[in-house]
């Protein structure tokens, strides 16, 4: 084992490949996870059959009908928003994902602070909030089919997304990537499919003005907050990011995927956008916002009922595929930040046969739980909704706010620094910026219930890592 430092002060220690840092139990499976794998990490986060049948009304809630504009708009802030990460990801591949990302540009209490505000995006808020999307979406979808479930039936569907996403995730990165390369294709493929059904069945399926402020009632204003929901409806696709330690090829791969990743689902949101608005009517779309599963209605009209239950499996599959997702992601976080001693060592442990961190595996799902059943029954489900996706929401942009302004610094550091550096970071930090903004637009108990939390969430945060001082570890091949 290296130990390096700088002026006599030790900053991490570098670990040969193969060699475990204390023991094999905290090693994770290298070299396991393919170029696609990588992908579909990162497609399955943003739940596309979820996004698109339910969470899309949130940008057609401001735009209308002018709602393909905004996933236009949308494509171009994406790209500009994965600079960052696409620089980063060709010298730097690691468990660690953004957390590794702040740490090297800005230094161990920043990083710590970013591996934090991760931990309040997947962990305290993402996790929870997909159970109750999950639950909702199969309560809403059943109604949709004609199936009245109970008002309590929220809670053990949940449960039931929570253990089968844990299975999956705790059986193995390969197992969980596997399901989710073969369930996403057919999902999406499904929803394309529901699409051109849409256009072929619609007496007018060509029409240009959709991609223009024509439908928007407050015009460019409506689109531009629409834009910001229609941004926010594509996170998760830095996720990739967190699988660094055990991708195949990582630094090539990941900045590879990120670009593949964004162009995919650029491209069918897109697509599906378009395909829903000219199925609802753009001069209709002032009620399409007034249902939770807009397009399962949708698929019933034009595709009818068997159709539409296929549509409806998917959807559920969805959530389940999203939270597995999730927790890979997070529990990667809660991971490499233990191998740093910023969290209990307990978490840094690894399965000894399937090499998942089950520890960190463990931990992320019963908070998840937690909170989900403590908001669930307090505050119903549709308001833990509300308070865990706006959490989830604004520590996500927090944390892409903290690695745009990483970069440069990190260049720096590496004396290959250029004015591109900071720049297109700081455009993307802009429009991060905004979307903060547009995500407290629609004020209630709830919004300021989760506000508060995240307040209080961050602030602990911040002064505990700014007393805690962890061990850099950095594994041979991790950074180039």
């Amino acid at each position: 084992m290296e130990t390096l430092s700088i002026k006599g002060r030790k900053i991490f220690k570098k670990e040969p490949l193969g060699e475990s840092m204390s023991d094999k139990s905290k090693d994770l499976l290298r070299n396991s996870v393919s170029f696609i794998e990588l992908v579909f990490q990162s497609i399955s986060f943003t739940a596309p059959a979820i996004a698109v049948t339910a969470t899309m009304t949130g940008a057609a809630s401001f735009a209308y009908g002018s709602l393909p504009l905004t996933y236009i708009l949308a494509i171009v802030a994406v790209f500009s928003a994965a600079y960052p990460i696409y620089m980063f990801s060709r010298r730097v591949a690691s468990s660690g994902g953004y957390y590794r990302y702040i740490e090297r540009g800005l230094g161990q209490r920043m990083g710590a602070f970013g591996g934090w505000v991760y931990i309040l995006y997947t962990v305290v808020g993402a996790t929870p909030f997909i159970y109750f999307e999950t639950a909702l979406a199969v309560q809403v979808g059943l109604g949709v089919l004609g199936i009245q479930l109970p008002d309590w039936s929220w809670f053990p569907i949940g449960l039931i997304v929570a253990l089968g996403a844990f299975a999956l995730a705790y059986s193995g990165i390969r197992n969980s990537l596997r399901y989710s390369v073969f369930t996403g294709t057919i999902e999406m493929l499904l929803l394309l499919a529901l699409g051109v059904l849409i256009l072929s069945r619609v007496p007018h399926p060509l029409n240009a003005s959709v991609f223009t402020p024509k439908y928007s009632p407050t015009g460019w204003q409506g689109v531009a907050l629409g834009l910001v929901f229609s941004f926010t409806s594509l996170a998760g696709w830095g996720s990739m990011t967190f699988l660094g330690a055990e991708a195949k090829q990582a630094h090539a791969n990941m900045r590879r995927g990120v670009i593949v990743t964004i162009a995919v689902l650029g491209a069918f949101f897109l697509f599906m956008s378009y395909a829903f608005t000219i199925g609802w009517g753009p001069t209709n779309m002032a009620t399409y916002f007034n249902y939770f599963l807009p397009g399962l209605n949708l698929a019933l009209e034009y595709g009818g009922v068997v159709f539409t239950i296929v549509i409806f499996l998917f959807v559920v599959n969805s959530g389940l595929v999203d939270t597995l997702a999730i927790i890979n992601a997070g529990s990667r976080d809660l991971y490499t930040m233990a191998k740093d001693k910023l969290l209990p060592e307990w978490l840094s442990y690894t399965h000894p046969r399937n090499k998942s961190p089950h520890h960190a595996l463990i931990a992320n799902t019963l908070v998840g739980i937690a909170l989900f059943t403590i908001m669930g029954w307090i505050a119903g489900p549709f308001n833990g909704f509300i308070i865990t996706g706006t959490m989830s929401g604004v520590a996500t942009l927090l944390d892409h706010l903290l690695v745009n302004t990483s970069l440069p610094f990190y260049m720096r550091k590496l004396k290959q620094y250029k004015l591109q550096y900071a720049l297109i970071p700081a455009i993307a930090s802009a429009i991060y910026l905004f979307a903060i903004y547009g995500s407290f637009l629609s004020i209630n108990t709830y919004v300021i219930a989760a506000v508060i939390s995240v307040v209080a969430f961050l602030l602990f945060g911040a002064v505990y890592y700014s007393r805690k001082r962890g061990e850099i570890k950095l594994e041979a091949g991790e950074e180039l």
